[in-house]
This record gives C-alpha cells, sequence and structure tokens, in this order.
C-alpha cells in the first residue's frame, strides 16, 4: 500500500465500503452507488460519523479481542432474541386462541354451524393477505422497525380483547380479520432484524430461538385454556381467555415499542464502537442492513427471480398442513376419543415435540451449513404421522387411541420446515426493497396455505376429516421434492458467481467486495455472494 493510501485510510477508514467511488483497480469501471440515500444506511452512517478514525479503532479492537467479541454477541442475543421469541410467542398464541376455545363453548355461545367455524380460521389470513405488501413497504418507508412493530402488536392485542364482546358469528369475522391485519408485519419484521444483526451461518439458531414459540405456546395456551375451563362464573370461559390474552400481548407491544432497536446503526443500548463491530462482523454476509427508499427495480428483479418462486412454492405447500392443524388439533383428539378438557392438555405433547425439533434443526442447520437436508429430516415424521392418523382412524371410527395420540405428537416437527425458509430468506436474498418483497411474498404464500388447509378440514367429513389428513401426506411429500430442486439452483447460482470471480484480479476482488458488502445491491447482481444451501 502506498504512503498516500496508507494516509487516506487513517483520516477516513471507511473508504473501502464507499461505492460512491470507482475501484482503484479499476478506476474508469462503474460505482456500485451513487449516492449515500441509495446505498445501505450502514454506509452513511461510518462514512459521516465525526469520529470515523476513533470508532473504526475501537471497533477492531472488539473484533480482535475473543472475550470483547464474546461480550458484544451476547449483548446482541441479550437484546434482540428475548424480544423477538416474545413477539413470535403472542402472535402464534394469540391466532390460535380460536383453536383452544372451539372446546371451551365459542361455537355454541356465537352460534355457529356448519363451516363457520372453518371460514372464521380462514378469515384471520384473509386479513394477513391484503395487509401483507402495504404493512411491509410502510415498515420499510419509516425505517423505524422497532416501533412499527411494537403499535402493531398493542393494536393487535386490543382487538384480541374485543373478541370477548362477540356474540355472532359476523362480530367474529370482523374481528378475526382485523386481527389477521395487524399480525402480517410480524415474521418478515423478525427476519430482517436477523439479517441484520447476524451472520449467515448464526441465522438458522436465532431463527430458531422465535420460531420454537410457536410449539411453546401449545403447551402454554394449552395448559391456560385448561384452568380457565374450569371457571365458574358467569361470563364464558372463553371469554375470560381472550381478555387476559389480549392484556398480556399489549403489555409485550409496549416493551418491543420501547426496547427493540430499529436497526444496528439506531440502536440506543450500543456505543458507536459496538454498532462498527457488528456491522464489520456482518459485512461479509454482502447483504447489509436497512434502506428507506424503496427501489423499482429491486422489486421487480424479485418477481424475475425463479428462487422466489420456489420459495413461495416451498411455503404454500408447508403452510397447508399448518393451516388445518394448528385450528384442528384440539378437534382432532376428540374425534380420537378424548374428552374437550383431556384435548386441551393433550395437545401439549406435540408443542413439546415441536419445539425440541425446531431448536434442533435450528441448532444443525448452522452447524452444518446446510438448510435443506435438515429440512427433509424434520418433514418426513409428519408424513408419517398423518398417515397413521388415516390408517388408525378409518371413517372416523378410532381403532387405536394411543397409536392415534402418538401419531399426532409425530406431526408436531414439520413446522420446522418453514422456519428453516424464513432462515433462508434471511441468508439468500440481498437489497432491502428485494427482501422486503421477497419476505412478503413469503408470507402471502404463508396465507394462502393457511387458508387453503383451513379448507381441507370440511365439517361434512367429521369426525373422519380424511380429506384433511390426505392433504397433510400429499402436500409434504410435495414439498421435499421443491427442498432438492432450491438446494440444487442455489448450488448452480454459486457456480455461476464462481466463474465471474475467477476473471477479476484479487486486487479487484478485494476492492469491488468491500464496496457491494453496504451498496444495498441485490444478490442477483453482486457475485461476491454466496447462497446457502
Amino acid at each position: 500500500m502506498s504512503f498516500d493510501n496508507e494516509k487516506r485510510e487513517k483520516e477516513n477508514p471507511f473508504a473501502a465500503l464507499d461505492g460512491r467511488k470507482a475501484s482503484v483497480a479499476n478506476p474508469h469501471g462503474e460505482v456500485t452507488v451513487k449516492t449515500l440515500k441509495d446505498a445501505d444506511e450502514a454506509l452513511s452512517f461510518l462514512e459521516n460519523h465525526p469520529r470515523a478514525a476513533e470508532i473504526a479503532e475501537e471497533g477492531n479492537a472488539i473484533l480482535e479481542d475473543p472475550a470483547q467479541l464474546k461480550k458484544l454477541i451476547r449483548k446482541i442475543d441479550l437484546t434482540i432474541a428475548p424480544l423477538l421469541a416474545a413477539v413470535y410467542f403472542l402472535q402464534f398464541l394469540d391466532k390460535t386462541t380460536l383453536s383452544y376455545t372451539a372446546v371451551m363453548g365459542i361455537r355454541t355461545d356465537t352460534h355457529l354451524v356448519g363451516q363457520d367455524y372453518s371460514n372464521l380460521s380462514m378469515l384471520f389470513y384473509v386479513g394477513f393477505l391484503a395487509a401483507e405488501f402495504p404493512t411491509q413497504y410502510l415498515a420499510q418507508h419509516i425505517s423505524r422497525l422497532g416501533l412499527y412493530l411494537g403499535v402493531n402488536i398493542m393494536i393487535w392485542g386490543l382487538i384480541l380483547g374485543f373478541h370477548a364482546a362477540c356474540t355472532s358469528y359476523a362480530g367474529l369475522s370482523i374481528v378475526r380479520t382485523l386481527l389477521g391485519i395487524f399480525e402480517s408485519c410480524v415474521a418478515p419484521i423478525l427476519v430482517l432484524i436477523i439479517a441484520m444483526w447476524y451472520k449467515k451461518m448464526e441465522q438458522g439458531r436465532r431463527v430458531s430461538w422465535f420460531y420454537v414459540c410457536n410449539s411453546l405456546t401449545q403447551i402454554f395456551g394449552g395448559f391456560l385454556a385448561y384452568g380457565v375451563s374450569f371457571a365458574n362464573t358467569k361470563f364464558a370461559s372463553w371469554r375470560i381467555f381472550y381478555i387476559a390474552i389480549g392484556a398480556m400481548t399489549m403489555v409485550i407491544g409496549l416493551l418491543v415499542a420501547l426496547y427493540l432497536p430499529d436497526s444496528p446503526v439506531k440502536a440506543r443500548r450500543f456505543t458507536d464502537a459496538e454498532k462498527v463491530a457488528v456491522l464489520m462482523r456482518v459485512k461479509d454476509n454482502q447483504s447489509g442492513t436497512q434502506n428507506a427508499v424503496i427501489k423499482k427495480e429491486q422489486v421487480l428483479e424479485t418477481f424475475k427471480d425463479l428462487r422466489v418462486y420456489l420459495i413461495c412454492l416451498a411455503t404454500v405447500l408447508s403452510s397447508i398442513p399448518n393451516g388445518g392443524l394448528s385450528n384442528f388439533s384440539s378437534i382432532l383428539l376428540t374425534t380420537f376419543g378424548y374428552t374437550s378438557q383431556q384435548a386441551l392438555v393433550l395437545n401439549t405433547p406435540s408443542g413439546l415435540v415441536g419445539a425440541v425439533c425446531v431448536l434442533l434443526v435450528g441448532y444443525l442447520s448452522d452447524k452444518w451449513g446446510d438448510r435443506s437436508v435438515v429440512m427433509l429430516i424434520c418433514i418426513l415424521p409428519t408424513i408419517l404421522g398423518a398417515g397413521m392418523m388415516i390408517g388408525l382412524d378409518p371413517g372416523g371410527i378410532p381403532a387405536n387411541k394411543a397409536g392415534l395420540l402418538a401419531a399426532s405428537f409425530l406431526t408436531g416437527t414439520f413446522g420446522a420446515a418453514f422456519m428453516l425458509l424464513l432462515a433462508w430468506n434471511a441468508s439468500n436474498i440481498a437489497g432491502h426493497s428485494k427482501k422486503v418483497t421477497t419476505n412478503a411474498l413469503t408470507l402471502i404464500s404463508f396465507c394462502v396455505g393457511n387458508i387453503l388447509g383451513t379448507q381441507t378440514f370440511q365439517s361434512y367429513q367429521a369426525p373422519g376429516y380424511i380429506s384433511g389428513k390426505i392433504s397433510i401426506v400429499a402436500t409434504l411429500s410435495a414439498l421435499c421434492f421443491v427442498v432438492v430442486a432450491l438446494r440444487l439452483y442455489n448450488d448452480f447460482l454459486n457456480r455461476q458467481n464462481q466463474k465471474i470471480l475467477a476473471g477479476m484480479s484479487e486486487e479487484e476482488k478485494r476492492e469491488l467486495r468491500g464496496k457491494m458488502a453496504f451498496a444495498d445491491q441485490t444478490d442477483r447482481k453482486n457475485p461476491f455472494f454466496v447462497y446457502t444451501h
């Protein structure tokens, strides 16, 4: 390095990341970003900081000291993970309250008949579907993810409490649709937050830390509903349940709005040196943090990307069983010969199976550096469980009560597949507008799958619900083939990028890699981007 370059680097230690300047190795080449407004917000923070040289030195000191680095990662985990877990716990609990109250008297008290119950399950996802794109682009424009998420949580907690006032199908239809609208922002925002703070091979485990709450809610919700079902008051037990859960949701929403950082750059509890260390740690992800500008070209690229369509197809296929089981699991247990109160308690072991599976799958996917193989492992037990339900409950006449209970426990494993699809989005998409659009499409696919899933369980087929059980086997079997296709395509894209890099000199690669890190470019336009398989 020449004396001039060394002097320039000391004066502006982040110059190597500034994509507004052409590469030294190729001074007449294209710049990776025209203005700081077009770049990732991290670049603006680093380039405009009045103490750039000082915080660069302090940040590097943190990264080079194993003890300080470990302390930083622990601080990130303690700041982010508990709040994300609480949010996801409440989201899944709140949207599945209908399943618990189904055996607590809500169907009788609100005069639900025929397909009314299935339609109420569906309407949640209708609201979710309608709001997904608007809420994601609004969150990007506001660029205050923690505050935006917290406000939405408080609103849906209030709506949940309104369920207790409903006396008819019409009233429940309104509040279920509104609940879907305000819950629609959650998963995409959580995925964006994970992608901002963690390296790719840390993301699977961190996503599992909040996604495990889907399973934990089955345990908590089942026991809570069981206890409330014994309440001997003039006020129906299901109404008490809705008020209690709604109040708890509003409290958590307030905590999220106050304490969840919007991004590493805007994290109030972190020093500037810690922010630099966080950003330099994730620099090699080549996916940046966030950008408030909605970029039309990135949105269009999303709709041209085969990977995105494969992710959406995989999401639909994994969500059809979820739509059925999340709303009919308690009812299915009653068809196996258990009482309504027994069903609430016996639903909880499936949650335990799911929790263990999600945590193990998240850990293994990071340890092995492989999402697809681990995904296949968690899908197969659910296919077996649904097959057992068909074989042991022909025509709605239980042939083996204990075997059917074991089959219901096995169906708790497949939820980890969607968790890995979210982790794939966190690891395999770059360009903030593309990330937002892909996450929105993924959750729309999730809605479509869940809507279809609620309709696979037809009331006229009770108590056997044969079409619902067959759909689980069919969709998850098809999902296995889509997962393999995604793996092969990711590997193909990595080989294409390697060919591009092979034509560059080491100096060109070193300089361009730095400039692409926070340029807010998409994964398809960045030859340094590596897709996880």
